[in-house]
């Protein structure tokens, strides 16, 4: 596997916020009197962006008060990186691998999340939040958009994430994948989908690619 460019989904991969937006998916849920939905429920749409989660357990809600009261309160929360996750980044970084980011998230929040956990922005070479694609995951426009201002054909790319979404749209995309075990899908689950590389964090992906 040559590879040059490495793109990172970011919750669940660089930021341990997971169980955080499942929970605020509940809570918002709970405020607008709306059906409750399990943690499977959220945990299964991980990827694609709010607006289209909110749609896709709540057909009939009104998807524009539901964000704003979630944002409202995701945007008090300071998210934690996964240990060693910051260190892992500058290293790949100066042994030469382009970084990139594609997440379903809004810029704003996306960036705040970032620095939030202590990444150096600059690390990452192009970054394709919600707004950067009319099209999110489980297509691969937002990878493919990721590739092209990275410099990269997709066969030299790797996408990291940790949802079924990440793997479907990196698959599409003609990218290699690797899986980050952080609990979302269990290990049975994520080889069942056909998932070979699986590590359980992004600080392991150095001795992976083997720099």
């Amino acid at each position: 596997m040559k590879i040059k460019a490495i793109i990172f989904d970011v919750d669940g991969v660089l930021i341990d916020s997971n169980r955080i937006i499942i929970d605020l998916f509940k809570e918002t849920a709970k405020k607008m009197k709306l059906k409750m939905p399990s943690d499977q429920d959220v945990a299964k749409l991980m990827g694609q962006s709010l607006e289209e989660n909110i749609k896709f357990l709540w057909p009939d809600c009104d998807v524009k008060i539901f964000a704003k009261k979630y944002r409202e309160e995701f945007v008090k929360i300071k998210i934690p990186a996964f240990k060693g996750t910051v260190e892992a980044i500058k290293e790949l970084k100066k042994v030469g691998f382009k970084l990139g980011i594609v997440s379903g998230k809004k810029r704003f929040y996306l960036e705040k999340n970032l620095i939030d956990a202590s990444f150096d922005i600059e690390s990452f070479d192009v970054i394709i939040s919600a707004e950067g694609s009319k099209e999110h995951k489980p297509n691969p426009k937002p990878i493919l958009i990721a590739c092209d201002k990275i410099g990269a054909k997709p066969t030299e790319t790797l996408y990291v994430g940790d949802a079924r979404f990440d793997y479907e749209a990196a698959k599409a995309a003609k990218t290699s994948f690797v899986a980050v075990y952080n609990g979302l899908l269990s290990e049975k689950e994520l080889k069942k989908m056909g998932i070979k590389n699986i590590i359980n964090s992004v600080f392991d992906l150095p001795k992976f690619l083997k720099v």
